[in-house]
């Protein structure tokens, strides 16, 4: 059996305030590192993890090592070491990074609707398409199969962001990438896949940690 455990990092200080933090390094909220810790005491003892991938944010770093320290399994088994990987880090917002979307909105506005129009392909001024995003995921995500191919009964935990989890939502279970935005992705929340084999399709068993 193969299983992904796709994490999305705990609520930020910018959370709820409009403001654009996709490759800004931005820390967890006080709320945000409680939810991590609720996510991780939901892990039952009998999870044991063979790979553990994290984007190098800080947001996603600490809630990967909130995980870590909250997990049941921490105190019966060793997880194994956290590789980080710049792969699967979030969209670049390019010059939007840091102001609020309404500020956007005013100042930019012909450019946020071409770009709403077709965020697939266009990018934010400076940044990167979601397309763009999908290929590295995809990058990673072959990488990271292979490396799992060598141990049996292999799980990997990977905590990233909203869009990279989306990607490889979309990568692992052939999803259009226009369905990308129809699934809910909340801060804190796992996405759980799984097949018997590498040749298997993946099968959904957990979205925005709700059983499917």
């Amino acid at each position: 059996m193969n299983n992904l455990y796709l994490v999305r990092h705990g609520h930020t200080v910018w959370t709820g305030s409009g403001d654009i933090a996709g490759r800004t390094d931005v820390e967890l909220s006080e709320q945000g590192v409680e939810a991590v810790k609720r996510l991780a005491a939901s892990f039952s003892n009998d999870k044991a993890f063979t790979h553990w991938y994290c984007s190098p944010l800080k947001r996603t770093r600490t809630s990967s090592a909130l995980l870590r320290e909250h997990m049941p399994q921490q105190s019966m088994r060793p997880l194994p070491v956290e590789t980080l990987d710049e792969r699967i880090v979030e969209l670049d917002f390019g010059d939007w990074e840091g102001m609020n979307w309404a500020q956007v909105h005013e100042e930019h506005g012909q450019i946020l609707q071409a770009w709403g129009d077709d965020w697939i392909n266009r990018s934010p001024p400076r940044g990167e398409t979601f397309q763009q995003q999908v290929d590295r995921c995809s990058d990673w995500l072959q990488d990271t199969l292979l490396q799992m191919q060598e141990v049996p009964e292999s799980s990997a935990m990977v905590v990233s962001h909203g869009g990279s989890v989306r990607a490889l939502l979309c990568l692992c279970l052939g999803w259009p990438l226009t369905e990308a935005m129809q699934v809910s992705i909340d801060p804190a929340s796992l996405c759980w896949l799984s097949r018997r084999t590498p040749d298997d399709e993946w099968h959904v068993r957990m979205i925005n940690s709700q059983y499917a």
